[in-house]
């Protein structure tokens, strides 16, 4: 028996494939059961966040088990294995368990020390729990990757600064548009961890109206119910529908919904171009794997699309300077 994690990581592997790999929360449960009818694989966890998707498993025969997990992702992604052998990561045994720490601590993040990937570990585990798929071996070694992921944050300083996707993202856009977010009108398309995480960002930066979208109205209301009052009196609320008309209106867009193909498409974004007053140009940041906006849209005049890809070169240099907090976290 061996442990093993195999998967397809940020640094290694383009966005393109990144997106056919990842795996939507309300598809785990299906996923998970693939897994579970290998023949080799006695217990399993799949973690998919926007910059990875990896499948940790205890397996009975160590090359078989590893090949099953290898045709779990070109199932997925529905290519042949060998197209993606060249991005496919395989570690075994001691490595899986230092590895595992390194996420769980955000230390393999695109953000140093980034704080939703803790989350994301640890929900991981509970619906693999959930779905029967993880046992003792496995459970064990998620419970102390969280405990470890708390600890680090809690006694060090790598959780100084920016520490979070979203937060990035807002001063990624900050950064690109000429005179900040200050007096921005600003359209967030999306209200999960990552849309509510933008929302609090973009508060600090003054913007003249924040419109929040989403699937679910009462989630969006929350959202904006909680920010500052004065902020509050100039955001709303918006449904799916509204998005179309919002982007005529928005000087910056901020899109983070889960979803297996764009929501924002090339003519949407047409229409809404047409609309704008001339030289008014539109920032979208695009933070959705898969993408939300069609890729497409980066050569409409008047708009500047930023993704996941931009984002992580944005903090390519987060760990210039900060070896010492990652020594310190290794440490624990």
């Amino acid at each position: 028996m061996s442990v093993v994690v195999v998967g397809i990581e940020q640094r290694q592997a383009p966005l393109d494939l990144l997106e056919q790999v990842a795996v939507a929360e309300n598809a785990l449960p299906k996923a998970l059961g693939m897994l579970h009818d290998r023949a080799n694989l006695s217990e399993a966890v799949v973690l998919s966040t926007c910059l990875r998707t990896e499948v940790y498993a205890v397996v009975e025969r160590f090359h078989d088990g590893v090949a099953e997990l290898q045709e779990f992702f070109a199932a997925i992604a529905g290519q042949p294995v060998e197209a993606l052998a060249d991005h496919l990561i395989t570690r075994f045994d001691d490595d899986v368990a230092d590895h595992l720490f390194t996420v769980a601590s955000g230390l393999d993040s695109a953000v140093l020390g980034e704080s939703e990937v803790l989350g994301q570990v640890r929900r991981a585990w509970e619906q693999a729990r959930r779905e029967r798929a993880s046992g003792p071996v496995l459970s064990s070694l998620f419970r102390h990757a969280v405990e470890t992921g708390k600890r680090v944050r809690s006694e060090t300083a790598i959780a100084r600064g920016i520490t979070s996707l979203s937060n990035g993202a807002v001063a990624m856009a900050a950064n690109r548009r000429a005179g900040g977010l200050a007096g921005a009108r600003i359209l967030v398309v999306g209200a999960g961890e990552m849309g509510e995480g933008v929302i609090r960002a973009t508060a600090s930066h003054d913007p003249a109206e924040l419109v929040v979208a989403n699937r679910t109205s009462a989630r969006a209301a929350e959202l904006v119910a909680a920010l500052p009052a004065e902020l509050g009196s100039r955001s709303r609320v918006g449904s799916m529908a509204t998005v179309p008309e919002a982007l005529a209106k928005a000087d910056v867009v901020f899109t983070s919904v889960a979803t297996t193909h764009p929501i924002v498409e090339m003519s949407v974004l047409e229409s809404a171009v047409a609309r704008r007053q001339p030289g008014d140009p539109l920032l979208v940041v695009d933070l959705g794997v898969p993408r939300n906006v069609e890729p497409a849209a980066a050569d409409l005049a008047g708009v500047t699309l930023l993704d996941m890809d931009a984002l992580r070169a944005a903090v390519e240099g987060a760990l210039s300077g900060r070896q010492g907090e990652v020594a310190q976290a290794r440490a624990i």
